[in-house]
């Protein structure tokens, strides 16, 4: 009998995990702009670092399907790391909780989560797109260690909570998170825009220069915040409608535009705007 499921995957490259991993492992070398003219046997032999070893990729996954729209991974890749790294184009699709380095440098493309991701999602995104069904952890489109910027373009959107450090040193780009956030959300911020429909943790906007935070409801003490009045920014309608044009998740993000504005970090001389939706 016809199968939906079933011939909707045949146009991606099936992996699936075999077992439970006991050592972390890099998948950096798996984006469908690496492996696209690569045949199936080649794609098996594929050496990546386990542990402090290199094992070939069947050890761990069977591979199926053929690569045309992307690649599908299935299985609990929570110590499987750099997914995305450096991806191009084309779509990979995780059945699953997945680790750390979603997206790392990520160029282009689209990477859905059907889970949570860890730690250090979307560092240094240039662009493309990551939606993550449940939650991520922290360093959330931030630098990497040593790195001067974070994430410089593309979208990122959790529909559940973020950790510690939401767009730690980002520089362009968009961040949805539906939920709630951890502690210094938009620290160090150079530029872009972060939304948080849930609740935030202290420190919002530390060391911040510029870019937008938008929050909802909520109430700001930091001393290096300086509250700038009430306002209806009409223009968030503008760049709702522009959103939504991209993906349906940022759908009515800003069920109002009367807004409560702060700006800092003012012991920084910094120009950035917090707004809090009322």
């Amino acid at each position: 009998p016809f199968s939906f499921k079933k011939n909707y995957e045949m146009s991606y490259l099936v992996l699936k995990l075999k077992r439970k991993l006991k050592y972390r492992i890099n998948l950096g070398l798996l984006t469908p702009n690496n492996i696209i003219n690569k045949k199936v046997s080649i794609i098996k032999s594929l050496k990546v670092d386990y542990g402090k070893e290199k094992k070939e990729i069947s050890k761990f996954f069977s591979i199926s399907g053929k690569l045309k729209k992307g690649i599908i991974f299935k299985g609990d890749l929570s110590r499987c790391d750099y997914i995305g790294n450096e991806m191009i184009n084309g779509k990979i699709i995780i059945k699953g909780n997945v680790g750390n380095y979603l997206g790392n440098n990520m160029k282009g493309g689209k990477i859905i989560v059907n889970g949570s991701a860890s730690n250090y999602t979307a560092s240094s995104l240039k662009n493309g797109e990551i939606l993550i069904t449940k939650n991520t952890g922290d360093f959330l489109g931030s630098s990497i260690q040593g790195e001067k910027i974070g994430m410089s373009g593309g979208r990122v959107i959790i529909k559940g909570n973020a950790g510690h450090r939401v767009g730690y040193k980002m520089r362009s780009g968009i961040i949805l998170i539906k939920n709630n956030a951890k502690d210094f959300v938009g620290c160090q911020m150079i530029a872009g825009t972060i939304i948080i429909k849930g609740k935030t943790g202290s420190n919002v906007g530390l060391l911040m220069k510029r870019g937008t935070i938008v929050l909802e409801k909520q109430k700001l003490s930091e001393a290096y915040l300086k509250y700038s009045g009430k306002n209806n920014y009409i223009f968030l309608k503008v760049i709702q409608n522009y959103l939504e044009n991209l993906n349906d998740e940022f759908k009515d993000i800003f069920p109002n535009t009367y807004i409560k504005k702060y700006l800092g970090d003012i012991t920084c001389k910094g120009m950035g705007e917090i707004l809090i939706l009322n």
